[in-house]
């Protein structure tokens, strides 16, 4: 889930590089044409000599200044750059404005070692008799405190001394400190001797992640080397004692210093331009810090970031395991990952060409938005194999951007409309390679099949399918998945079909290629394709929606039998939880080595096994491959638990996956019965006894992730999810269930949502307090059990039932059933939560007595016991 720095932590890293502009300013729209002639070129580079040449008096020379404010406002402008150790300039292409002006967009490079200043400016320009000259210079964005680092060689006796974060020591017994130079500050700390290391997460669940990954709740480690990132404010707040002594020791040291910090300074907080100087660093923020040391199993990096919800984190970047993430000390697991964001993506207009033969991508992206709050840049995400050739706007023309290594991130310097709110339409040109996305890594995966299992793989030859999913960033896109609407013009080679989700507005051949044009008018979280030799199928009208399927050649029979059971469960689903959230739902069927599935909006990929592949899958929390509809039907129900409400940060996976799951369960049961749901369900009760002690259900697809294990995460929040659904469900009763669900799609269409608002919305449907329910089930990891016994009559003495509970959140309805001489017979009982005494209309002991938890599974899980007492 993170690349190099948390991902949370670098957005927000991104967001804080701009230095305020010194002015706000609107500009008039861009131009039509690029002005060229003779007199113009002379001007620029009359411009440019007089930069490069220093020379301050041509440089106002060629202003046509109104009076002498500004000659000499000028002769301080570039003074101030001149006098820097260099500085160079470089233009954007011209562009006119009305009455025959022309605007130049200058981009400045000044070093100043060790510090770095990028400035864009836009210079008005107007012809006069003796040639073009500049009438105004506007701000057009600065990108300041740009460092390069290094290592003062010059250490400070660390004995003694001690480092303290949030969670987070180091205790330095004997050693050396050493820092970056004076004039630097102390932003880089590199600690070289005998130190231990102390990790104490604070949340429970935090310390299980740990223990899976170290063996330990908490990690106290002997360390050699640490490396430190923090803003220099900060040394006295997490220093103690905050005494710094020359240690006549560092010589020795300085060696083994130098090679842990050549080691880590690339990885952090560095910005991925090509400017001269190249690479800089950025300062981290007051009360951000990164430490990196060495773990039991390589290098971690401990990172805080106040500013973030989940502001601490712990980090393997060999192995690319997120260990722990949570709030700080008062901070809350409450939260949307919208909060406090910096813009809505509203359209995506995008045209791209794909070769699927080399693998590369060429597009222009025009990205709608509103900005929702005055800032200087704005943050989009794109696979970093992508290189981005321009960004533009028709308010701003050319835009400052940059990459930030590792971390899929293009920033946007908004330059002299910075400070402004309201819409903005950015196009980004942009191509290069791009691996497609692996359909079993998606919504449902099976994993591998097994070593030794007699594959045919090697002799099966799969028709080949490029994926593009949100996964791979393939256009530029918002923060985490918005909603937005879209329309994409796709160019593929003529023997390929695209597959996308939308209306399939129009297709026709262009120059040997086949371009489809795609449109989605309701919002979507994101946009995926497909591009391979498909073929269309057939076309249904179902539960208001019309179902068009396509498919591979070999797997076309296939994807016909697939529309006709998709026709019915949509139906189903529609009854259940109300209208599918797109009025066409598309249908592609492709081959693969294993089962899998992807369900962006509109669109349901499935991939399915060669005839000839025989050998079995593995055991598996989601592999019901046995069960007819199971697989598609979970597929068909993420339109509606995934795109029409969505889970408002990671934790809630399980609002998406847990419903899909269940909503395939009760599909089972509407079209194979009672027995095979039941079946159904109690094979999804053992894979969440196994492993609802690896976590909670909100620690959302951090389950597993430490271990490797991908089937933990499917265990708890596809499968226990779906349990403590089913057990909801019993506790309110089947109409409330239903009731509640559809409000959620009614009121919350196109929206994300949270545990408590699923909470809220079944508690006002059947009115219920249901809150101990999801503390136990959601947050914790515990599953309740049963026991009992059973008195039979005697004397003057009924019979009696004695229930024992264990782990039970409140008071629940059980059924006891019986058989016996007189016959058959049950009685539904409401068993306090404490357990009890029931009292049966037995007059004689049965031959077998049992007691079903009917309102859920997750009580059956558990092995029950149970005496017959005459």
């Amino acid at each position: 889930m993170s690349r190099g720095l948390p991902s949370r932590l670098a957005a927000a890293l991104l967001l804080t590089l701009l230095a305020p502009s010194p002015a706000r300013l609107t500009l008039p729209a861009a131009a039509q044409s690029t002005p060229t002639g003779p007199e113009l070129s002379a001007a620029l580079a009359a411009i440019e000599a007089a930069w490069t040449a220093r020379d301050a008096d041509a440089w106002v020379a060629l202003w046509d200044a109104p009076d002498a404010a500004t000659r000499e406002r000028e002769q301080f402008f570039v003074g101030s750059h001149f006098n820097a150790g260099s500085t160079s300039l470089q233009f954007d292409p011209a562009r006119a404005l009305p009455g025959g002006a022309v605007r130049l967009g200058a981009r400045i490079v000044t070093i100043s070692e060790p510090r770095g200043r990028v400035e864009q400016w836009l210079l008005r320009l107007e012809p006069r008799p003796g040639g073009w000259r500049i009438v105004a210079r506007d701000p057009g964005g600065t990108v300041d405190g740009l460092l390069h680092l290094s290592l003062d060689p010059h250490g400070y006796r660390a004995d003694g001394l001690r480092l303290v974060l949030e969670d987070f020591e180091l205790e330095m017994r004997e050693g050396t400190l050493y820092t970056s130079p004076q004039e630097l500050g102390p932003t880089v700390l590199v600690f070289a001797g005998d130190g231990v290391v102390s990790v104490r997460p604070r949340p429970p669940a935090e310390r299980e992640q740990l223990r899976a990954y170290s063996g330990e709740p908490q990690m106290v480690r002997r360390v050699k080397n640490v490396f430190m990132r923090l803003h220099p404010a900060d040394l006295r707040r997490v220093l103690q004692p905050t005494r710094l002594e020359p240690d006549v020791a560092a010589p020795q040291r300085l060696a083994v210093a130098l090679a842990w910090y050549e080691r880590h300074v690339g990885r952090t907080f560095v910005l991925d331009a090509a400017l001269p100087g190249a690479p800089w660093w950025l300062l981290p923020g007051l009360g951000d810090a990164v430490a990196v040391f060495d773990g039991p199993k390589g290098p971690l990096t401990y990172a805080i970031n106040a500013n973030e919800p989940e502001s601490i984190s712990l980090f393997d970047r060999e192995r690319r395991r997120q260990i722990c993430l949570y709030p700080g000390s008062g901070g809350t697991l409450d939260y949307s990952e919208d909060e406090g964001r910096q813009l809505d993506i509203l359209h995506h207009d995008v045209e791209a060409r794909f070769d699927p033969a080399s693998g590369t991508i060429e597009a222009t992206a025009k990205v709608r938005m509103k900005l929702l709050a005055p800032s200087t840049s704005l943050r989009l995400r794109l696979d970093d194999s992508l290189a981005v050739r321009s960004v533009e706007s028709d308010a701003g023309g050319r835009h400052l951007f940059f990459r930030v290594r590792n971390q899929n991130g293009l920033l946007v310097s908004l330059g002299g409309i910075a400070g402004q709110t309201g819409e903005l339409t950015l196009t980004v040109r942009y191509g290069g390679p791009l691996v497609p996305a692996s359909i079993e890594r998606e919504a449902l995966q099976l994993g591998p099949i097994p070593s030794g299992a007699n594959s045919l793989e090697d002799e099966v030859v799969i028709e080949p399918v490029a994926v593009y999913t949100n996964r791979t960033l393939w256009h530029p896109q918002g923060g985490e998945d918005d909603y937005a609407t879209g329309r994409f013009v796709v160019s593929a080679p003529r023997d390929r079909q695209v597959v996308m989700g939308g209306l399939r507005e129009s297709q026709r051949e262009v120059d040997g290629r086949l371009v489809t044009t795609f449109r989605q008018d309701l919002p979507a979280r994101y946009f995926s394709l497909a591009v391979g030799r498909f073929v269309d199928v057939a076309r249904r009208d179902a539960g208001g929606t019309t179902l068009e399927a396509q498919a591979v050649p070999r797997v076309r029979r296939s994807a016909q039998r697939a529309l006709d059971d998709a026709a019915a469960i949509v139906d189903f689903f529609a009854r259940e939880f109300g209208p599918a959230p797109y009025p066409r739902l598309g249908l592609a069927v492709i081959e693969g080595y294993t089962p899998g599935g992807h369900s962006p909006p509109g669109l349901v990929l499935l991939q399915e096994r060669p005839l000839l592949m025989r050998n079995p899958l593995p055991d598996d929390p989601a592999n019901f491959s046995d069960v007819p509809g199971f697989f598609l039907a979970h597929e068909l129900a993420h339109q509606w638990w995934g795109h029409g409400v969505a889970g408002r940060n990671y934790r809630e996976r399980w609002i998406s996956e847990g419903l899909a799951q269940y909503a395939a369960a009760l599909w089972v049961r509407h079209s194979l019965g009672e027995a095979t749901f039941r079946a159904v369900m109690g094979r999804m009760g053992r894979w969440a006894l196994r492993h609802t002690e690896r976590g909670p259900i909100s620690l959302g697809h951090r389950l597993g992730h430490v271990q490797e294990d991908a089937r933990i995460y499917r265990a708890i929040v596809y499968d226990k999810g779906a349990l403590v659904l089913h057990t909801l469900r019993g506790l309110v009763g089947d109409d409330a269930f239903r009731a509640a669900l559809q409000s959620l799609q009614r009121e919350r269409r196109f929206q994300k949502i949270g545990t408590p608002d699923l909470r809220r919305a079944l508690e006002a449907a059947s009115g219920q307090e249901l809150g101990a329910w999801f503390d136990a089930f959601v947050d914790g990891t515990t599953i309740p059990s049963l026991s009992w016994r059973f008195h039979g009559p005697s004397g003057q003495t009924g019979a009696r039932i004695e229930i024992a509970t264990r782990d039970l959140p409140g008071d629940v309805p059980v059924r006891v059933t019986w058989n016996g001489a007189a016959g058959d017979g049950e009685q539904v009982v409401m068993l306090p939560r404490e357990g009890g005494s029931l009292e049966l209309p037995l007059t004689e002991t049965p031959r077998r007595i049992d007691v079903n938890a009917d309102w859920g599974v997750l009580a059956d899980a558990r092995k029950r016991s149970g005496r017959l007492l005459r």
